[in-house]
């Protein structure tokens, strides 16, 4: 289980790792479309038919597809690691339960000697009752 515990970690940093890459190479994006835009100054207005200025806009409207596209991802795996998340957390919560009754089960059995038999709280507590009476019969004979 220790291991299996340390499998799921490790992949959660790696995917954490993979998300901080991801959002850096988003801020450098937006960064380098805000630098283009700043270029393209309202007072160059004249210049639109310049080749420079068109291959800036095909530049801008590359990487605005690119930022979209990093961004979709950048959902996608944000909604995976939130499931990948619930499912690790669901899992360790039923390994707990399980593990609980388990131990609940056998401690049952010692005390009811049928051992995997599984009994209510007010079962348990008829049997423990009589069983103090049963030897308090016994400790003082009448």
């Amino acid at each position: 289980m220790a291991r299996k515990i340390d499998e799921l970690q490790q992949t959660l940093q790696r995917k954490e790792e993979d998300m901080r890459v991801m959002e850096d190479r988003y801020k450098r994006y937006v960064e380098k479309a805000r630098t283009v835009i700043k270029t393209l100054d309202p007072q160059q207005q004249p210049l639109l038919g310049s080749p420079d200025i068109q291959s800036l806009k095909n530049q801008l409207t590359e990487k605005e597809r690119k930022i979209q596209h990093l961004e979709h991802d950048y959902e996608k795996s944000k909604s995976r690691h939130d499931q990948e998340e619930k499912l690790i957390i669901s899992a360790w919560y039923n390994m707990g339960m399980a593990l609980h009754q388990r131990v609940a089960g056998e401690r049952g059995g010692e005390r009811t000697g049928a051992p995997g038999q599984a009994q209510s709280f007010l079962a348990q507590q008829r049997q423990s009752t009589s069983a103090r009476r049963g030897r308090a019969g016994r400790s003082y004979p009448r």
